[in-house]
């Protein structure tokens, strides 16, 4: 092997001459201190056959395994010396023929050079997203030759749920599949692309559905770790991507992964020990906001993904990433439900004066949050579906009535249908029926058409999408500059706990 990397894949020629194995070297020794290890092991979990081996309109070669997955692959070679076999990794096919354009820079290949031996030829130090599979200069390519592997963390599955309907079963088989495909250790945003990386908003807007499918307490364990490894370094401030491997910023709703996953991981295990192991870093998270936001709101002024990919901006340009609520409010009312939950945990813990403390941080907030964003008559001034949800998760109208109301309006005005992105899609059904309003929950879920979890199905995904139209009515790739077919937070966890709350279907 002489190449070797997650994005680009591997290249290997068995035609070079031996090299004699040495020993490593370490040109300098790391500090630091030995500690057990944390992480899940990654392990080959399943093995899958392809469904079918397809001759495309271009003349191409392409397994089609039927399922996204995230792994490798074994595939049995025997050509003759000096033959270059490509094999190439791909999501998605257009009009009948290989695709990967949406991989960016990624070229998601493994290439070997034949020495004219049978071998059976598996990358080792890469992985790939994918379903389609092209493979050129294997002579009578068949579908025995080639088995996928499966990989993922050595998680223990501990939920399931079958309904009445087909496309709400397939939906949460997607939900699975791309929690698979994203649980490599760290909590990926997607396992394909260029990109792969430990978005701390994304692992925060799933937590939740993870914990209703499996017993996620060690994987999430060592990310929170790592996670306030970073804060060390940084005064407090939580990465927008962990481990991080440059500059980096901050937001709100990313950087609230520090309350709001280890607050999760103690409601669905029962064990104070990840309160007792984050305490700190929660309380440096909200120490950090405290700092920046100072006496004159600063928290409000810096940079905010806010509703990310929501489909509510007015007159945005096409692909349009920014939502149109305002990412001061949002804001503003995470950090208060961050010092909420700081509080919440020191009395878990029986820390008394930590929870005075925080309590009295929430409860300053709260109330800068209902005197800035709300009128006398407790209407809500952030009119859109994702400014409603969160007023009414948190409490914030004297009018509740009233704020249901303007929800169901803009509901009623969009044909019944979401465009909330992603902080307010993870809350839309669960507040929809914690406020009675459960026939609104069923309507968005069981909608099958755009934006809608079952209009993807319906056009075949797999796993979930990065973004609600990331494939056309055709079937066409809209963009490809931001689009992944598996992508579980951006698309599904945005409603992961809704579809998986006990209740709801």
């Amino acid at each position: 092997m002489w190449f070797s990397n997650i994005y680009d894949g591997e290249r290997r020629d068995d035609t070079l001459p031996p090299v004699e194995e040495s020993p490593a070297r370490i040109a300098k020794v790391p500090k630091g201190r030995l500690m057990e290890r944390l992480s899940l092991p990654v392990k080959v979990q399943e093995e899958m056959k392809p469904a079918e081996l397809i001759h495309t309109p271009a003349g191409e070669e392409v397994f089609d395994l039927g399922q996204e997955i995230t792994g490798i692959f074994r595939l049995r070679v025997h050509e003759p010396a000096g033959t270059t076999i490509r094999i190439q990794t791909g999501e998605v096919l257009q009009d009948g023929c290989f695709y990967n354009e949406n991989l960016r820079t990624a070229l998601s290949e493994y290439i070997y050079v034949s020495d004219g031996t049978e071998k059976v030829i598996t990358p080792h130090f890469t992985y790939y997203g994918y379903r389609y599979v092209k493979v050129t200069g294997v002579r009578d390519l068949s579908c025995e030759d080639f088995t996928a592997l499966v990989l993922y963390s050595d998680y223990e599955s501990i939920g399931a749920i079958e309904t009445g309907n087909d496309l709400v079963n397939k939906l949460i088989s997607n939900i699975e599949w791309g929690m698979k495909g994203n649980f490599l250790d760290v909590p990926t945003d997607c396992p394909q692309r260029d990109e792969r990386m430990g978005w701390t908003g994304d692992t925060q807007v799933f937590s939740a559905t993870a914990s209703y499918l499996a017993d996620t307490y060690a994987f999430y364990r060592k990310y929170l770790y790592d996670l306030y490894q970073e804060q060390l370094l940084a005064g407090g401030m939580v990465p927008e991507i962990v481990p991080t491997f440059g500059p980096t910023k901050c937001s709100c709703a990313w950087g609230d992964a520090a309350c709001i996953i280890p607050w999760n991981v103690y409601l669905f295990s029962g064990d104070k020990t990840i309160l007792e192991n984050q305490i700190e870093s929660m309380k440096a998270w909200v120490d950090y906001i405290r700092r920046i936001d100072g006496d004159h709101h600063g928290w409000r002024q810096v940079f905010h993904y806010g509703d990310w990919l929501a489909l509510d901006r007015t007159g945005a340009a096409a692909n349009s990433v920014y939502g149109a609520t305002d990412e001061a409010y949002i804001a503003d009312i995470y950090y208060a439900a961050s010092a909420q939950t700081v509080a919440k945990a020191a009395e878990v813990l029986g820390l008394e004066e930590t929870r005075q403390e925080y309590q009295k941080i929430a409860d300053r907030q709260w109330q800068v949050v209902k005197e800035e964003y709300f009128t006398a008559t407790g209407r809500c001034a952030v009119k859109t579906q994702t400014g409603l949800i969160l007023a009414l998760k948190y409490h914030l109208s004297e009018n509740e009535e009233l704020t249901k109301q303007m929800l169901q309006k803009l509901l009623r005005d969009n044909k019944n249908k979401l465009n909330t992105g992603f902080v307010g899609t993870p809350l839309l059904c669960n507040v929809l029926t914690d406020h009675g309003m459960t026939d609104a929950a069923y309507r968005l879920l069981l909608n099958e058409e755009y934006p809608g979890w079952l209009h993807e199905v319906k056009l075949g995904a797999t796993t979930v999408w990065e973004r609600w139209n990331s494939l056309d009515e055709s079937g066409h790739v809209s963009s490809t500059g931001m689009n992944s077919l598996n992508h579980y937070p951006t698309a599904l966890y945005w409603n992961g706990s809704s579809v998986m709350r006990p209740g709801l279907i």
